[in-house]
């Protein structure tokens, strides 16, 4: 017997041994592929429960995110006190409601304009020092201006105190205005009186 009959002979040994190995497991081919498909309909249903509860978390994720911004969105724009953004030429960057009234127009309209429109000229070197610190010198800063509609005249604009401060990436002049025109009037009111008092010596 030549060297391929005995390689012919030990593969159809293995090829037996295999037969009857498969005998002993009991379980036919159709049977097989049947357990691999059941294997693969019961992957396929986890994975498909995995997504479905991926999808929820991120549904419960998304509604806390719109919730917060909401949140934040209410806190800005329906804030008492005005707040804006400035750039570093001064233009309105963004502002909210209260800011908008207390320049007397719109807000689509107040964006991109300079601020400095709505100051009143003899508040216009406090501003100018304001914004030159706070970009500068990277200082918190307050001080009061004068706001000017820019169709009003001094008489019917506001006195505001303004409180402000970089972003911070830098990039932005925040700003806070409070209407303090009841207590100033009050003041120039008062100084008056005093005035008047010392001008007729009762002081």
């Amino acid at each position: 017997m030549n060297k391929q009959e005995n390689c012919i002979d030990e593969l159809t040994l293995l090829r037996i041994i295999a037969e009857e190995e498969l005998k002993s497991v009991n379980v036919t081919i159709p049977e097989l592929l049947e357990m691999n498909n059941l294997k693969l309909i019961h992957e396929l249903q986890v994975y498909k429960i995995e997504l479905e509860m991926q999808n929820e978390e991120l549904k419960m994720a998304h509604e806390k995110a719109y919730l917060a911004i909401k949140k934040y969105v209410d806190l800005y724009d329906y804030a008492p006190s005005g707040y804006l953004s400035l750039s570093k030429q001064g233009e309105i960057i963004e502002l909210n409601y209260a800011a908008a009234t207390m320049l007397g127009n719109d807000r689509i309209h107040l964006k991109n304009k300079r601020f400095g429109l709505y100051i009143a000229h003899e508040s216009t070197y406090t501003y100018n020092n304001l914004l030159h610190r706070t970009f500068i010198l990277n200082k918190k800063e307050s001080c009061e201006f004068l706001l000017l509609h820019k169709t009003d005249t001094v008489d019917n604009s506001m006195y505001v105190q303004v409180d402000a401060q970089l972003s911070n990436d830098n990039s932005k002049c925040l700003l806070t205005m409070t209407d303090i025109s009841g207590h100033k009037k009050l003041e120039i009111e008062l100084n008056k009186t005093v005035e008047l008092l010392r001008a007729h010596n009762l002081l």
